[in-house]
């Protein structure tokens, strides 16, 4: 990659990760499902002019746009609402990797070999030392929850696969659209005073809310789309694992959280174990290509 190029990577990541704070922010004030629902509904006017239907595309778009929207970003404000830290949860969040990389060899039928089963166990057992952490285990709903939000991406994900077609600014419409019906639909059921929530928040949780839409769906996720067409998706996300760095320096400096070191330990062996699977990945997916080229 250029070295511009890795500038705008890094950019990424330091994104997405304060967006784990401004998630905590938003839930203070906010029901899960009712932040989710503006922060969709932000997305959703910016990408509206993408928006259009897609003949014979429209039941996986559905599918993924339900799944990320609704339901991987639901878990995302739900488990940051039960949890009393950020770093732990964008530790667990980097599970979506393993994830992923199981549900491709379960139903794309995926070879796997011996180092990316052991890059997968190492990840699970980075995140099971985290969870035994004193400090985490107080709110290990939380860790879950988040752990279930991380493999709701990696069923986007198998979707997302089958969408290479349709153009990504038309598929965040679709995403932001299903995030904001869905999520409203959701809220009705189970959440309540979500009108004095939105009257009375402060302007600390509404920054939260706009900040998770504009800069980590629109402008992180932007960059990101805009490096992933110049480059290979195996070469982009390594340097994303820099997200939950980036998150636990945030918990400490903006809400003065402390840093054990079961979760410096959990932490380092989750994202060794995805740097493993993500490198190997890089590794098969070159190797195809090479006989496709021969």
């Amino acid at each position: 990659m250029q070295f511009k190029h890795i500038l705008l990577a890094v950019l990424v990541t330091l994104v997405w990760g304060l967006n784990f704070v401004a998630v905590k922010w938003a839930v203070v004030d906010f029901p899960p499902l009712t932040a989710n629902a503006i922060r969709f509904l932000i997305v959703f006017c910016f990408f509206a002019p993408f928006f259009k239907i897609v003949k014979g595309r429209m039941k996986i778009l559905l599918a993924a746009a339900i799944t990320l929207g609704v339901l991987h970003f639901g878990f995302v404000f739900w488990g940051m609402k039960l949890s009393g830290g950020v770093g732990a949860v964008a530790i667990a969040s980097q599970l979506a990797v393993p994830f992923s990389t199981l549900l491709a060899i379960i139903f794309l039928k995926e070879a796997v070999g011996w180092k990316r089963v052991a890059g997968i166990a190492i990840s699970f057992g980075g995140v099971m030392v985290l969870g035994f952490d004193p400090a985490v285990f107080s709110y290990i709903d939380g860790l879950l929850v988040v752990i279930g939000s991380a493999f709701l991406y990696a069923v986007s994900a198998i979707f997302m696969r089958f969408l290479k077609d349709v153009p990504a600014m038309t598929t965040q419409a679709w995403v932001g659209l299903a995030g904001t019906v869905g999520s409203i639909v959701l809220s009705l059921l189970f959440e309540s005073n979500q009108v004095a929530a939105v009257t009375e928040a402060t302007s600390l949780a509404w920054g939260g809310v706009i900040y998770s839409a504009i800069g980590s769906s629109i402008v992180g996720h932007g960059l990101a789309n805009y490096l992933f067409t110049k480059y290979e998706v195996s070469v982009v996300s390594p340097y994303f694992l820099l997200m939950p760095l980036f998150a636990i320096l945030a918990g400490v400096i903006i809400l003065d959280e402390e840093i054990t070191s079961r979760m410096l330990m959990g932490g380092m062996l989750t994202v060794l174990g995805v740097l493993i699977v993500t490198l190997r990945n890089k590794q098969k997916h070159s190797n195809i290509a090479t006989s496709i080229d021969e």
